[in-house]
């Protein structure tokens, strides 16, 4: 199973690398030797790739690798080298950042979308995926087999920069049913009985949220969540856009607000600022009703499936959405989070190569089979057409709400730090840390944020 959020791994000391190494090294973005050139490739060229991916789940690397033989097993003289690095390892980062300024990086390697894959773009270092063997022209003919949402993250300038390889990621509250229904509490869907409901559970030495936030990715899902549901997507999309003095929304101020009135209102566990969410410490604080809930991406079903499968198969865990605050703009149904992670295509590496990536990438991550072992790892795919596998799943009773309030989520908002890429994730998350300790105000936090903002 997986062990870790694939989507957010390191995402601060790897948005800080990220842009050290952008203006270090791709500042100049050369075509080396051995670079795909050609817009057309010959019809059937050999050649031996290597692949890199991040996981710590054995099942998923053992189909990653099977896969991998099936593949060279059926293209004679073609050959893949799967890579996978642990999840909790931080060594990808580093080791990804240096390949991909050599002249043999990983033909295909795991990546994120919005502007963590937009700085590759930008400094040369990944391509646009076509047909192989066909003109680099136009979407590939893959791109029918996913769901819409998920390609948006990775289309930049109508090209498409990244294939779908892991299951869709919206960020909701997972809760522990049995703690909740011992105080007679329904799951909060407003803020007000969020706030009722922490002084409920602290009278009887229960917290109600936990929260491990020490690399503070963890709680900018509550500042998106607040600031979506107080001013609807558009505060954040000015942000995104780059409009001067975007920050000072005030929905953004209210999101800042409200984060820290839960702080001061001990709706955490104490010690959360110094808790890695990584270690599963978490989870243990929410299924041993220390803690009645935590807001997550939807991969902690996995998780909790690998550390603690007989409170998850009893049915003792609820998925909620995040709750909305009064007088909000925001949808209800708006989802956080990501709608994926991808691999994406280096740019030096050779047409033969390249071709060889496509014809992998193509045949193995849209397939029904690809999709069936997603299920059963309790990922919910975003390959199209796997509602009804999902029906079947043992775990249905999760993976079908999760596929359904994300087939309704009229806007779904790609992870800030995902999407304004490196520059402004690193401070605004190093930021957000002193705002939950309650050393930064939310007005101070505005001002900082603001001089990142460029636009007019």
């Amino acid at each position: 199973m997986i062990r870790e959020s694939l989507s957010r791994i390191g995402s601060r000391r790897f948005g800080a690398a990220l842009a050290a190494f952008v203006v270090a090294v791709f500042l100049v973005a050369v075509p080396e030797t051995g670079a795909s050139t050609t817009t057309v490739r010959s019809a059937t060229p050999k050649a031996t790739i290597n692949v890199w991916m991040v996981d710590n789940g054995k099942n998923v690397d053992n189909l990653w690798t099977q896969l991998a033989t099936t593949f060279d097993a059926a293209h004679p003289g073609d050959h893949v080298n799967v890579s996978i690095t642990p999840s909790s390892s931080n060594t990808y980062q580093v080791k990804l950042l240096s390949a991909l300024g050599t002249k043999s990086p990983p033909a295909l390697f795991f990546s994120w979308g919005g502007g963590a894959l937009q700085q590759f773009i930008q400094a040369g270092k990944a391509q646009p995926f076509a047909d192989a063997g066909k003109n680099d022209a136009g979407k590939p003919s893959w791109t029918k087999s996913f769901l819409a949402s998920s390609l948006g993250p990775v289309t930049f300038n109508k090209k498409v920069y990244g294939i779908p390889i892991l299951g869709t990621q919206p960020v909701l509250f997972f809760y522990n049913k049995t703690v909740l229904a011992k105080y007679h509490l329904a799951y909060p869907k407003t803020l007000p009985q969020l706030l009722s409901d922490v002084k409920t559970l602290a009278a009887h030495n229960t917290t109600l949220i936990g929260l491990g936030n020490v690399d503070n990715w963890e709680g900018l899902m509550y500042l998106e969540y607040f600031t979506d549901r107080a001013g609807g997507p558009q505060a954040f999309l000015n942000v995104e856009a780059n409009k001067k003095a975007a920050w000072s929304n005030p929905a953004i101020l209210s999101a800042l607000t409200d984060i820290q009135t839960l702080v001061k209102d001990k709706a955490f566990e104490t010690g959360y600022d110094s808790i890695s969410w990584g270690t599963g410490f978490v989870d243990a604080l929410v299924y041993q009703g220390v803690c009645a809930m935590e807001l997550m991406g939807d991969w902690d079903l996995g998780v909790m499936l690998s550390d603690n499968a007989s409170f998850v198969n009893s049915g003792k865990l609820g998925i909620g959405e995040f709750p909305t605050v009064p007088g909000g703009k925001g949808n209800l149904n708006d989802l956080e989070g990501n709608t994926t992670n991808y691999a994406a295509m280096a740019t030096h590496i050779s047409a033969a190569q390249k071709y060889v990536a496509e014809q992998f990438a193509a045949s193995v991550f849209s397939s029904h089979a690809y999709a069936a072992d997603e299920v059963k790892n309790g990922l919910v795919p975003m390959i199209a057409g796997s509602a009804g596998l999902l029906k079947t799943s043992p775990l249905k009773r999760y993976l079908v709400p999760v596929y359904n309030d994300v087939a309704k989520a009229p806007y779904f908002q790609y992870s800030w730090d995902q999407a304004l890429g490196p520059v402004k994730a690193t401070p605004m998350v190093t930021n957000l840390g002193k705002v939950f300790d309650l050393t930064e105000t939310p007005a101070q936090f505005v001002k900082i944020m603001n001089g990142y903002q460029t636009g007019s």
